[in-house]
C-alpha cells in the first residue's frame, strides 16, 4: 500500500491545467472589417469557380477572430448569391447583377478560414456548397415563372443548338469567327399555348472561320493564345401551335481576350456533345473544398469545424471544472444585402 500512497501525490503534483488561448477580438457580422474579409474570400472563391456564374455576398452569418503569432486567424460563415456574370466574364463583381428570385436564384453557403497579417489576407481554406432557391419561394413572387430545367434536358440542348447556329449564321457575311459551345449555363421551359425555352450559355472562339467550318476542311477547336475569347449568350426558342418552324432569337456579349472592352452584339450548326441523361444537374455546383497556399494538414475542414465548436471545460487537480473566459458575443448573423 505504501507505494500507492506515494504515487497518488506524484500524479496530483504533475497534473497541469493548460491555459486557454486568448479569446480574440469581438467583430460584428456587419462590421466593415468582417465584410472586407468576406470580400477577400469571395474573390478567392470566384477565381477558382471556373464554371457557371460568379457569386457575391448576401450576408455574413458568423465571424470569429483569433490572435496568432504573426497576425489574426479569421473564421467566417457566408451566405452567397449567384450573379448574372458568367465565371469567364471580366466584369468586376461590383457591377454584376444578382440573379433575381423570379429566375430561381442559386444560393451558396461557405465556411472560410483566412489569416490576416499586416492588412493582407491569406486564404487557408474554403468549404462551399450551393443549392437552388425553393420553387415555393419563387412562386410567392412570381406564380407563373418557370422552374430551372436540367442542363442536359433535350429541349434545353436543342435550344442552345439552334441559338448558336443562328449566331454563327449571322457572321457569314463577315467571314468571321466560328464559335463553339463552351458550356450551358441555365435553361427554363415554359409550357402553355406556345412552348418556349429560354437558355443561357457561353461560347468560345474557334480556330476556324465560318467558311472553313461550313466546308468541313478544318478541325475546329477552341482557340488559345492570341485571339482567344468567349461570349456570354442567351437564346429563346418558341414553338407556336400549328406553326412549322420555331421562332429563334439569340444575342451575345463578347469578351475580347477576357481583358479588353466588352462588345455587345446581335445574333453574330455545331454538333453538341451527347448529353448525360443519367444525372440531372440544374445549376453549376459551387461545391469545392479549396486549400490556400498556407494550408496544412492541421487546417482541414475537420479541424475548422472543431474550432467552431468552442472550448471544452478543463478540470483542475481537484476535479472542479475551469470555465473559459467569459466574453461578449458578436452581433450575428448580419443583415441580408439582397434577399
Amino acid at each position: 500500500m505504501k507505494p500507492l500512497m506515494v504515487l497518488a501525490p506524484l500524479l496530483l503534483c504533475c497534473s497541469v491545467v493548460l491555459p486557454l488561448p486568448p479569446p480574440g477580438r469581438i467583430v460584428n457580422c456587419d462590421d466593415a472589417e468582417a465584410h472586407e474579409a468576406a470580400n477577400a474570400a469571395i474573390q478567392h472563391i470566384n477565381d477558382r469557380h471556373n464554371t457557371g456564374y460568379k457569386f457575391t455576398l448576401n450576408r455574413v452569418e458568423k465571424v470569429k477572430v483569433r490572435p496568432t503569432a504573426s497576425g489574426e486567424m479569421i473564421f467566417l460563415e457566408l451566405d452567397l448569391l449567384e450573379t448574372k456574370c458568367p465565371s469567364i466574364s471580366p466584369t468586376p463583381l461590383l457591377h454584376c447583377v444578382v440573379r433575381p428570385v423570379t429566375e430561381q436564384a442559386v444560393e451558396g453557403d461557405c465556411d472560410v478560414k483566412l489569416h490576416k497579417e499586416n492588412g493582407t489576407y491569406n486564404m487557408i481554406g474554403t468549404w462551399c456548397k450551393s443549392e437552388l432557391d425553393s420553387a415555393e419561394n419563387m412562386r410567392k413572387v412570381c406564380p407563373d415563372c418557370p422552374n430551372l430545367a436540367p442542363l442536359n434536358d433535350t429541349q434545353v440542348v436543342h435550344a442552345v443548338d439552334v441559338s448558336l447556329h443562328k449566331i454563327n449564321v449571322g457572321n457569314v457575311g463577315n467571314n468571321s469567327t466560328f464559335y463553339l459551345l463552351h458550356e450551358i449555363g441555365r435553361g427554363r421551359i415554359q409550357s402553355g399555348i406556345s412552348n418556349s425555352v429560354h437558355v443561357e450559355f457561353v461560347i468560345a472562339a474557334s480556330n476556324c472561320t465560318i467558311d472553313e467550318a461550313n466546308s468541313g476542311t478544318a478541325a475546329c477547336v477552341e482557340k488559345t493564345g492570341a485571339g482567344a475569347h468567349f461570349a456570354a449568350c442567351s437564346g429563346s426558342v418558341v414553338k407556336h401551335p400549328g406553326a412549322v418552324d420555331e421562332e429563334v432569337e439569340a444575342q451575345c456579349t463578347v469578351y475580347k481576350n477576357l481583358v479588353g472592352e466588352v462588345v455587345e452584339t446581335g445574333a453574330p450548326q455545331v454538333p453538341l456533345a451527347p448529353p448525360k441523361t443519367n444525372v440531372l444537374h440544374f445549376h453549376h455546383n459551387l461545391h469545392h473544398p479549396s486549400m490556400g497556399p498556407h494550408s496544412s494538414e492541421s487546417n482541414s475542414a475537420e479541424h475548422y469545424h472543431a474550432a467552431k465548436a468552442g472550448h471544452v471545460f478543463k478540470r483542475s487537480p481537484t476535479g472542479n471544472p475551469v470555465p473559459p473566459s467569459v466574453q461578449s458575443l458578436p452581433l450575428c448573423p448580419g443583415k441580408k444585402i439582397h434577399f
